[in-house]
């Protein structure tokens, strides 16, 4: 970690709190404004009615990270993106990301392995980690070009919330447990999905917060996100997996 970057540009457990709780009232203002004039002024895929929601969400978060970071004084990209603390893997990120990723597909299957459990034999309601307001079902035949608009709706997704979450916020947040705090906030960030998948997502937002916590490498972050939900998004929309 740049030690001197922290002390210089330190930010405060309340400023770090409004930045989270403001990014999810406008994703609450997305949802009842957004979302809702999609579907009733377009007749399109269900899943567009998201994909263009996305954009509106993640966009401005990987525009607002990398503003602050120039804001300090940071001009060049390669000043940006160690400000931003994106740099290559050594042996240690690789660890800890290979690691990280294989934890969070570990304990998200037990968690539905319990709620399977819990079904069948205690007759509690499955989890459902569809959230309200998205429908996917499988694309066929030209519906899947449909994922090359989702493509750069989902980088902007991992590599926007990555960037501010991680790089920004988590890196000038001082304190051993600052990735604790960061994780509780990123939780809060989830709320829109429904306490289901808020559940289901436990393990990544523990485990993302605190692999940068052990790497100070925002590219680790990136890659657990991005490799957990990328690939199960892909396969449930081509109905691999249901």
């Amino acid at each position: 970690m740049n030690i001197e970057l922290v002390m210089k540009y330190k930010i405060t457990p309340l400023k770090a709190a409004i930045i989270f709780i403001s990014s999810l009232a406008y994703f609450y203002l997305l949802l009842f404004t957004v979302l809702p004039f999609l579907e009733h002024s377009f007749t399109l895929n269900p899943a567009l009615y998201w994909f263009i929601t996305g954009y509106f969400l993640f966009i401005p978060l990987f525009i607002y990270a990398v503003k602050k970071v120039r804001d300090e004084g940071n001009s060049s990209v390669k000043q940006i993106m160690t400000a931003l603390s994106i740099k290559a893997f050594s042996k240690k990120d690789w660890a800890y990301a290979i690691c990280g990723l294989a934890l969070v597909f570990l304990f998200t299957g037990l968690i539905f392995s319990g709620s399977i459990f819990l079904s069948k034999y205690m007759g509690c309601k499955p989890l459902n980690t569809q959230p309200w307001f998205m429908e996917v079902h499988p694309f066929k035949g030209a519906e899947r070009f449909l994922l090359l608009v989702w493509a750069p709706m989902f980088f902007f997704n991992i590599v926007g919330e990555e960037i501010l979450w991680r790089g920004y916020i988590q890196q000038r947040l001082d304190g051993k447990y600052a990735w604790l705090m960061c994780s509780l906030l990123w939780s809060t960030f989830h709320i829109p999905f429904g306490a289901d998948l808020l559940i289901t997502l436990i393990p990544a937002l523990i485990i993302i917060p605190y692999a940068y916590h052990k790497t100070h490498n925002t590219l680790v972050g990136i890659f657990i996100h991005g490799v957990y939900n990328g690939p199960i998004f892909v396969a449930v929309a081509l109905g691999w997996i249901r």
